[in-house]
């Protein structure tokens, strides 16, 4: 079986695919990919000028020692305050760095949310929801009069935002809504909506 011959833009198309989902340090690769990381010394001069040319910041996928403890709890913290989900499952899939780095310096993502002063009981995922009781929870919500737009839904209930975009919606929550049966539009002012269910 003839190898790939890895170019400067399959290397760093690679790279760019696997950014948010894989860690992208040296360490990490070189034992996963290593004909990538081979390729990638040969080619740019070292696997950190790899990534700067992908347009991601080196100092930031740097393995641990560049995860400070101060550091985690801060993009922790600022994750929170945007409304970004902080389950343990999220943080895998989406945060992958930020997770091994938690792991690293607090033993856990649970611990490392509980040092940065959040509670983690409030923020964890629901451990199983069916499609039933996704669609049972949205609609009790609408008709409790619950603004279902989707930074309000992201900011006071992520599980369900999780959720009802993966079960219900196949990635999007405007889909999940109406196969609830709700039509309303949310994207003009909570008092022009025209109920719809």
């Amino acid at each position: 079986m003839q190898k790939k011959k890895w170019t400067p833009e399959a290397i760093k198309a690679h790279i760019i695919a696997r950014n948010e989902s894989e860690p992208l340090n040296s360490h990490y690769y070189a034992k996963k990919y290593p004909s990538i990381y081979a390729a990638a010394e040969r080619i740019f001069g070292s696997w950190g000028n790899a990534i700067e040319a992908s347009g991601i910041d080196y100092i930031s996928v740097r393995k641990y020692h560049v995860w400070t403890r101060q550091r985690i709890l801060l993009i922790i913290r600022e994750k929170f305050e945007a409304g970004e989900p902080l389950s343990s499952q999220y943080a895998q899939t989406y945060y992958k760095a930020l997770y091994m780095a938690c792991v690293h310096r607090f033993k856990s993502w649970g611990a490392a949310i509980e040092a940065a002063g959040l509670d983690y009981s409030k923020i964890r995922l629901r451990r199983k929801m069916t499609e039933e009781q996704i669609r049972d929870e949205i609609i009790q919500l609408y008709r409790s009069g619950e603004d279902l737009a989707y930074p309000n839904v992201r900011r006071k209930r992520q599980y369900l935002l999780a959720y009802g975009m993966k079960k219900l919606g196949g990635g999007s929550w405007a889909r999940a809504r109406q196969v609830c049966g709700i039509t309303d539009n949310y994207r003009i002012p909570p008092h022009k909506r025209k109920k719809g269910a």
